[in-house]
This record gives C-alpha cells, structure tokens and sequence, in this order.
C-alpha cells in the first residue's frame, strides 16, 4: 500500500496539485507539509479572494448605480497571519520536538556504553549518578539537547523572520537513524527536519537553510576558544570538565559537517547550488574544528 511521503502512514492518500506528492489526510494541505509550491497556492488562494470581493461590489454597483468605493483587496489578511505565525509553534511540533528530544537524549546516554549501545549504558549511568560525578552524564545530555535544538531553531527563526511557514516534522527515516545511533553508541541523530516553503526570493530560503550549519560552527567554535583559556589558566589543575567540552566540539563540528555534505535533503545540497565558496569555507572550518577536538583538546589537558 501507499505511504505518506512525509511520516510514512499507510491509508488513503490525496495527491498535492502544487507538488504531486501523496499525503495522508493529516497532511495533505500544502502548509501541513511543507509544500515547496506553497507560495504559489497562497497566491491561488488570495487570488480566489481578490476576486470573489471584486464580483461582489461590481453586482452592488449594478443594482444601485452609486459610486461606492470598492475596497482595497485582502492581500494584508495574509501578511498579518504570517506576522502572527512568526514565533508559533502547533501542538504536532511540539509533539514531534518532544519526541525527538527524547531520542536525542537516548542517544547521548548511549555513548557510556559504547560500543553496546544503550543496554550497555544504563548499569554505567546508573554508577555516574550515584557518584559525585552525578553531573556528567546530565551535562552531556544538555550538550546533546542544546546543538540539536540550536540547529533546528536556527532553521526555523531565520526562515519565519523572512516570513516564511517553518515547522519542524519528525521522519519516518528518523525514527531507523535514531535506533541504530541508540542501539550501537554512535553519535549521531537525524530526527527529523525543520520544512520551510519555498521563498519566492532564493536568498531567504538559502539563508534559512545554511544557518543551521552555521550555529553549529559558532558554538564550536566558542567552545573551543573557551578550552584553551581554560587550558592555560588552570595548568597544572585538574579540570573535570575537559572531556564535555570536548564532546561539544566534537559533537557540533560533526553536525555541521554532516549537514555539509552535498546530497539531499542535507542542507549542503541547497548550499552548494546557492554559493559553491561559501559551501566549501564552511567545510573547511568544520573539517579543522573536528581535528581540534580530536587532537588538540586532549593534549592540552594531558
């Protein structure tokens, strides 16, 4: 049978007229997923609109032959719903949030017991949180929840500012990358996806979609200025909080540089049609934030 191009749920589907996908019920309206046609449905609609108003007063001007000034179309009812979409957030994204949350959480628990994936991890967790490094493990899942959230949030807010529709969905995709990071300790996690309409103006859209990479490369980079200072101010001390900051650099350049990577639906595919050089800087900067977490966190606390 049939499955939903967005969440995979097998019933009777509707086909999108503006992108020919096939939706389920929940989401066959080009604004429940996405539709990268969605501003040329709008347009229909407000066409609709405009010209059900105009047929109107022509019949009024029929009937009572006076000069009535006819209103000026109702292209403001559409700016004044995006203005009041900019900062909202439907009960399915919060939702979806929540649940990929929970993943992500998982998926940082998962690394104590690496390589046994997260059935290993829980007697090891378990250990941690009885100790007076009871703050490890819940510094480490703040690390997690923290570069997954800035990174999607940063989708979303650049693209509502340009007053785009942005949502973030869990996928069907998702859910299988989730169970393998989670069952074999590895650091990853493709929850889901923040979907934004097309822009009619390719920059938006583009900006929209590189700013996800980039909040990873700023706080990996802070990150990273902040462990040297921290290194050379404390020589000689121990500092337990060496092995985190680590792991958010590591975590965050490997995010960004996934998301690089010139394939769709990764951001990189959009960010490479749109600007090849800025698409290869920003490799750059995450392919050399990586080394460093890598090689030059664990020498300066050796």
């Amino acid at each position: 049978m049939a499955r939903c191009t967005l969440c995979g749920q097998e019933e009777l589907l509707f086909t999108c007229p503006y992108c020919n996908g096939s939706y389920c019920s929940e989401h066959r309206l080009p604004e429940s997923h996405g539709c990268p046609s969605l501003q040329r449905a709008r347009q229909d609609a407000r066409k609709k609109i405009a010209d059900s108003f105009t047929g109107e007063y022509e019949e009024e001007d029929e009937e009572e032959e006076e000069n009535v000034t006819a209103p000026t179309p109702p292209r403001r009812i559409p700016q004044v719903r995006r203005a009041e979409r900019k900062s909202r957030f439907s009960r399915k994204e919060i939702r979806d949030l929540l649940i990929a949350g929970a993943l992500v959480t998982l998926v940082a628990l998962s690394l104590f017991g690496s390589p046994y994936g997260i059935f290993g991890a829980l007697p090891v967790v378990a250990d941690y949180l009885t100790s007076a490094y009871w703050w490890y493990p819940v510094v480490l899942v703040v690390v997690f929840l923290s570069s997954f959230v800035i990174h999607e949030m940063a989708h979303k807010l650049v693209a509502q500012h340009y007053g785009m529709w942005s949502e973030f969905r869990m996928t069907t995709y998702g859910y299988y990358l989730s169970a393998f990071a989670i069952l074999l300790s590895v650091p990853v996690f493709g929850t889901g996806a923040v979907f934004t309409e097309m822009s009619g103006n390719p920059d938006h859209a583009a900006k929209s979609t590189f700013a996800g990479p980039l909040s990873n490369a700023i706080i990996s980079s802070g990150l990273l200025v902040i462990t040297v200072v921290s290194a050379f101010a404390m020589s000689g001390i121990h500092f337990p909080f060496g092995p985190i900051l680590r792991w958010a650099i590591i975590l965050n350049a490997m995010l960004g540089l996934f998301n690089m990577i010139p394939f769709p639906p990764l951001d990189g595919a959009k960010i490479f049609m749109w600007r090849k050089k800025l698409w290869a800087l920003q490799m750059s900067v995450m392919v050399v934030l990586l080394i460093m977490g890598y090689v030059l966190v664990p020498l300066l606390f050796a």
